[in-house]
This record gives structure tokens, sequence and C-alpha cells, in this order.
């Protein structure tokens, strides 16, 4: 029971990052950058635990994960469950990245040492960790 709550916290969590993402533009220079590209959930870190995107799928609660693609103009787009935003990707000068939306909600995110993508969502304590795609 205590891990279907946790569940479906998370889900919620996800559809709220999802609702924050869905809607902003803009255009800060990421030519070259390591962010550049199409990157789909892989992991959620969330309250001690780490689940893959298969944990996930098989809980049946989530059909498809998030797609992230940023763009070398600093654009970016977020697909999740029939819901889809674009929003603005600026570099910081210590390797992190801010993504801001039309409603000024930011969101930071680093590429960690193996490549992956550290979405933090810190306002439900959950870390979404996407890879690149080819």
């Amino acid at each position: 029971m205590k891990r279907t709550g946790k569940l479906t916290a998370l889900i919620t969590a996800l559809i709220i990052t999802c609702a924050m993402l869905a809607s902003c533009g803009g255009s800060s220079g990421l030519e070259d950058d390591p962010a550049v590209g199409s990157w789909t959930m892989t992991e959620v870190e969330y309250m001690g635990q780490t689940l893959s995107a298969e944990d996930l799928q098989e809980t049946g609660a989530m059909t498809e994960m998030p797609v992230f693609e940023i763009r070398d103009n600093g654009s970016c787009t977020f697909q999740f469950m029939e819901q889809s935003g674009e929003g603005e990707v600026t570099p910081g000068d210590d390797g992190t990245y801010t993504l801001t939306d039309d409603s000024d909600t930011t969101l930071n995110f680093e590429i960690d040492d193996e490549g992956k993508l550290r979405l933090d969502y810190s306002a439900m304590s959950m870390v979404m960790i996407f890879e690149k795609q080819s």
C-alpha cells in the first residue's frame, strides 16, 4: 500500500512538472552545447528511491516516458501523456542550466559525468533523469 501511495505521488509530480512546462519560448545560444538534443526520461529519484522507466511502466500508471528536446537556440519542448509544452533553457556559469516557462516558473538541471540530464524538481523532492537519444 505504501508503494502505491508513493507511486501516485510520483505520477502526480510528473504531471505537475509537465503542466509547468506547458508553454513558453525564447532564445539563448546553446550552439555546440552538450544539452542540445532529444532526451527521454529513464529514471526518477523520489523519496530516497530510484525508479526506472520500466518500473513505472510495469505499474500501468505510465505508458510513455517524458521526452525533452533542447534546441541550439535555447528553446525546448516537452512531451508527456498527451501534454506538450515549450520553454527556454539558459546555461549557467557552473555547468547548470535553468528552464523557464511563460509563468516564470523555473527548474534547474545539469548534465552529470555519465552524460545524463538531471532535472531537479525540488518542490516535490524529485529528480527526473533523462538520457540523450541518438
